[in-house]
């Protein structure tokens, strides 16, 4: 579909080259996502038993279930970005439009440079405001289940 486009752009007499996402859009996936893969966690977390005994393996379970949410929201965060979020067309692709100006195609590239650039950052804000929020609430609620993620 993409290569169409591009061809179809190509045919055309003007070629447009796309825009990229701005900051805050990307920024705001990354924080959604950390809130979504926490509120995961809290239910996750909710629905492990308790375990009597001497030496119950259910924190154990809540703490792994709370660390593998937090790396699979930072993960899916940046696939979203790289996958979804994501201008319809490289800089390779741009580059091979012959109606597009070298300064044109300079511009796009700079700016989906960037765009990778704050697709990486959105993705580290995931995981710190993930472990952040996670942090705050297990003190909270430290007699509850959640308590013992820390």
């Amino acid at each position: 579909m993409v290569l169409l486009q591009a061809a179809a752009r190509v045919a055309s007499k003007t070629a447009t080259i796309p825009s990229v996402q701005p900051d805050m859009t990307v920024v705001l996936v990354g924080v959604l996502s950390a809130l979504v893969f926490l509120l995961l966690a809290m239910l996750v977390a909710n629905m492990i038993k308790f375990e009597p005994g001497a030496n119950p393996r259910d924190p154990q379970k809540r703490r792994l279930w709370f660390w593998l949410f937090g790396i699979l929201a930072t993960v899916l965060t940046f696939v979203l970005l790289f996958f979804v979020f994501n201008p319809d067309m490289t800089p390779t692709m741009v580059n091979s439009l012959s109606k597009v100006t070298p300064a044109q195609k300079a511009a796009f590239k700079k700016a989906y440079d960037h765009y990778m650039l704050m697709a990486g950052i959105s993705a580290g804000i995931t995981f710190v405001l993930y472990v952040l929020l996670g942090f705050v609430l297990s003190k909270i609620f430290k007699t509850k289940k959640i308590g013992n993620w820390f």
